[in-house]
């Protein structure tokens, strides 16, 4: 019993490590919580969707369409909003990303109707058992291509100049500066690869909660699992995203399914009060 919950459990934590990962990336280079964050995933299923409703595309086409379209968008926010507001508050800053979701939470209610609708699972859903726990192809998909996608943002900070560069901006935008790196190049690349790992995240949630305009509320797990690892470590963003999916599924099997989300922001505000810092972050102290 146990065995079957922590596998059922894999598949939201994976997608919850993904959003997570995006809060946290544009978090440490901009010093930015993107709550329209949650939005942007369902706009970038959407993107799928509309290119196979209104373009006529295949499935696996549409995919690749919205990933690309999420590069665009990704480029668009940035210039079109974060960087006229680079000198701004962090208030004013926030309030933007906000209204940036808003707006794109409406668009879709306004162009695609308020209604859900159906988005195919990558494999099966019929499941397979397989040593004595059932296995859905389906879930086994979303955890692959989510571990697929960490994998590569782990080589590219761990391995590559770039990554570097990106992470060294992210830390020390002066001293960077200082060594040559273009950190307006960086910050335009930490929003692309965020609006990319929003579009993947909403792609593979999309057929297990239905794609509705109000699907964006995934991404109130994603800031907790961020909160959950802390919001400066990349690599606790993803462990938290783990965990939080292990944590709703015990608590929805051995509690109540009906509690299972209070259980989730029970455990945001629990961290807060105990470690804001999150469990892998760092407390950052600033001299006043």
């Amino acid at each position: 019993m146990l065995a079957q919950v922590l596998v059922s459990s894999a598949t939201a934590g994976a997608v919850y490590a993904l959003i997570a990962l995006g809060f946290v990336l544009i978090h440490k280079g901009t010093g930015v919580v993107h709550f329209g964050y949650g939005d942007q995933v369902t706009f970038g299923a959407y993107l799928a969707l509309m290119a196979q409703v209104l373009i006529g595309l295949p499935f696996w086409a549409s995919v690749i369409a919205a990933l690309l379209l999420s590069v665009l968008m990704g480029a668009v926010i940035y210039g079109g909003f974060m960087w006229p507001l680079r000198n701004a508050s962090l208030l004013s800053r926030i309030i933007a990303s906000l209204a940036l979701g808003t707006v794109m939470r409406e668009f879709l209610r306004a162009y695609m109707g308020p209604n859900a609708w159906p988005f195919p699972f990558l494999l099966s859903q019929t499941s397979v058992p397989v040593g004595g726990i059932l296995v859905v192809p389906a879930n086994l998909a979303i955890v692959g291509v989510s571990v697929l996608v960490l994998g590569l943002l782990f080589l590219l900070f761990e391995k590559t100049v770039y990554g570097k560069a990106i992470m060294a901006a992210c830390d020390n935008q002066v001293g960077a500066s200082i060594v040559g790196i273009r950190v307006s190049q960086v910050f335009l690349m930490i929003w692309v690869i965020a609006s990319v790992l929003a579009t993947v995240a909403g792609i593979l949630v999309a057929p297990v909660l239905t794609l509705s305009p109000d699907m964006g509320l995934i991404g109130i797990k994603g800031f907790t699992a961020a909160v959950l690892g802390g919001f400066n470590s990349l690599a606790g963003a993803v462990c938290g995203g783990i965990l939080l999916g292990v944590l709703e599924a015990l608590g929805g099997t051995y509690v109540s399914t009906a509690l299972k989300d209070m259980i989730s922001y029970g455990i945001l505000i629990a961290i807060i009060l105990a470690r804001p810092q999150g469990l892998l972050g760092v407390l950052a102290i600033k001299k006043v």
